[in-house]
């Protein structure tokens, strides 16, 4: 195993002490990831393997760190995600994950770039460019407003706490598959 590789086997390893140097919780790192936390702490203690889609997620959160990455919402978080591609026999070098993150634009690494690009992307939904961007951007507050923000928030409020209370295996984070210990 190189260890500038993040399988599927040691994903374990690099996420406890990611945890360990940064100060967190099993819980905040599953609230970032979205995930239940009896997956991630299945996965931590070695009882199940990750998930293609949690490899990926704690690789993208251990590049850009933790405070980074929970600024993030699911469609960037997929961006990244989409970015990386598929993982080759469950493992990422910690290089393609550097530059799925620099290309994808979303942690604000590329600037005034990245906001061009981001109009630019939010005009050509409606047909237009930059500029209708700006329309659409400064429009989509008023509509969430109108579509009752807060009712909407609440009722993804009680979705995601019982989510993180899920105790069985999730096969969007993890596989059932035991972590074999070394001989």
């Amino acid at each position: 195993m190189a260890s500038n590789n993040l399988t599927k086997e040691n994903l374990h390893q690099f996420l406890n002490a990611f945890i360990e140097q940064n100060k967190l919780t099993t819980e905040k790192v599953a609230r970032a990831i979205d995930c239940p936390k009896s997956s991630v702490e299945r996965v931590l203690s070695g009882q199940t393997l990750p998930s293609n889609e949690l490899l990926k997620q704690c690789a993208i959160m251990m590049e850009i760190g933790y405070p980074k990455y929970k600024k993030l919402n699911n469609a960037e978080k997929e961006k990244i995600s989409e970015s990386i591609g598929s993982v080759g026999g469950g493992v990422l070098g910690f290089g393609a994950i550097s530059s799925a993150v620099s290309a994808s634009g979303v942690v604000g690494l590329a600037g005034g770039a990245a906001i061009t690009s981001g109009l630019a992307g939010l005009g050509a939904i409606v047909g237009g460019g930059m500029a209708a961007g700006i329309a659409v951007a400064a429009a989509l507050p008023i509509a969430g407003i109108a579509l009752g923000y807060g009712m909407i928030k609440g009722i993804k409020l009680l979705i995601r706490n019982h989510k993180h209370s899920k105790k069985e295996i999730d096969s969007n984070w993890e596989t059932n598959t035991v972590l074999k210990a070394k001989e």
